[in-house]
């Protein structure tokens, strides 16, 4: 892999087949060059053309691993139809997605590698992946005080909110994207409501005091975190 500083894995496609159309090491070289061609053009359009494409070939079995690297700034950069931080990565996420199982596709088929000649194969989302899971992870705390939940089961979601915020801010390495992604997250965390809602389902149950004040407790926690000197602060101490 080659040294990319301070950028991230933003998509990779893992291919681990047997294939069955290749008669000479040329037809080997010309696979090769053929995945190249349509990896970057296919990267080009769903993302951007501006980001590095690396791919790596394993000898024995057909061992293909193609990672596209960068910055997550890079590609809200210019693309004026991301109305927000939490549509924009959603919009990334989905595009990252499908460029990994289009490179998975195509390296199959031109492989002649049908479902009983595939060892492995794995579509990864890499960091973009993270801020999606975190993103769904406050959308649910939103929604579950909001009503769908009681509040100490909302606790126990953002504990779980909490832990993976701190592996993604870890594993962030721009300094720019880490901005971008705190001051993201913090917009949503807000919409977090201060008081839990009574549960609507079932009408029976009422949150406790002791359960409210725990709730309040943690929301006011990850938010904190979320701020810049905060996050900063964490960083630092955890290097």
């Amino acid at each position: 892999m080659a040294d990319y500083i301070n950028k991230n894995i933003l998509s990779q496609a893992y291919v681990h087949v047997k294939p069955t159309a290749f008669e000479t090491e040329e037809d080997l070289e010309k696979f090769k060059a053929n995945l190249t061609q349509f990896t970057k053009s296919r990267v080009e359009f769903f993302l951007s053309p501006d980001l590095p494409v690396e791919i790596e070939f394993e000898e024995g079995s057909l061992i293909a691993r193609v990672t596209v690297m960068g910055t997550i700034g890079l590609l809200f950069t210019g693309i004026s139809n991301y109305k927000n931080f939490r549509e924009g990565i959603q919009l990334i996420y989905s595009d990252s997605k499908r460029l990994t199982e289009y490179i998975i596709s195509e390296t199959t088929f031109q492989s002649g590698s049908r479902q009983q000649n595939v060892i492995r194969l794995e579509a990864r989302v890499g960091i973009i992946g993270s801020i999606q899971k975190v993103i769904n992870q406050l959308e649910s705390i939103k929604r579950g005080a909001n009503g769908s939940m009681m509040a100490s089961d909302v606790s126990k979601k953002i504990d779980e909110a909490s832990r993976d915020l701190k592996k993604l801010f870890k594993n962030i390495n721009d300094e720019n994207d880490k901005e971008l992604v705190r001051a993201g997250l913090e917009s949503i965390a807000e919409e977090i409501p201060e008081t839990p809602k009574a549960p609507k389902a079932p009408k029976d149950k009422v949150n406790s005091e002791q359960a409210i004040l725990l709730f309040t407790r943690k929301r006011k926690a990850i938010q904190s975190y979320l701020t810049a000197s905060t996050v900063n602060k964490n960083l630092k101490s955890d290097s």
